[in-house]
């Protein structure tokens, strides 16, 4: 993005010198200084229309607002005492699927709400949501 203002700054530096040179009667120093100034404004207001115009649908990431903790899902794939399955939930308007485990003695069945407590290695470790609104 900086070359474009550059290439104003040098394009407008020489156009503004050669004007003021043969239709002006300026020694050389006033030129020099006016097609610098002229120049360096030319080229400040073309960086800040380029800025303002490349920025503004420029959302930046955020690492949290892709922070899987704490997402409520559903098991679409069930898995009891250990075996992996597979829960779905919705990020930032995409469904999303990630593999689950159960922990030994714990039965996850499809359709069963879930939320997401850590994820480690891309697999998340889930509670039922129903046992997370009993010890509210």
């Amino acid at each position: 993005m900086p070359i474009l203002p550059l290439m104003v700054f040098v394009t407008v530096w020489g156009g503004t010198g050669y004007v003021l040179t043969r239709f002006s009667g300026m020694n050389m120093l006033a030129v020099v200084l006016i097609c610098t100034v002229v120049a360096l404004l030319l080229g400040c207001l073309m960086y800040a229309g380029l800025a303002r115009v490349m920025t503004r649908y420029d959302s930046s990431m955020n690492e949290m607002d892709y922070e899987q903790a704490g997402q409520l899902g559903y098991i679409s794939i069930s898995a009891v005492d250990g075996a992996v399955g597979e829960m779905k939930y919705v990020l930032h308007g995409t469904m999303r699927s990630i593999g689950v485990r159960a922990e030994t003695g714990q039965q996850l069945d499809k359709g069963d709400r879930v939320i997401i407590l850590k994820v480690d290695k891309g697999m998340a470790a889930v509670t039922l949501f129903e046992r997370e609104i009993e010890k509210l």
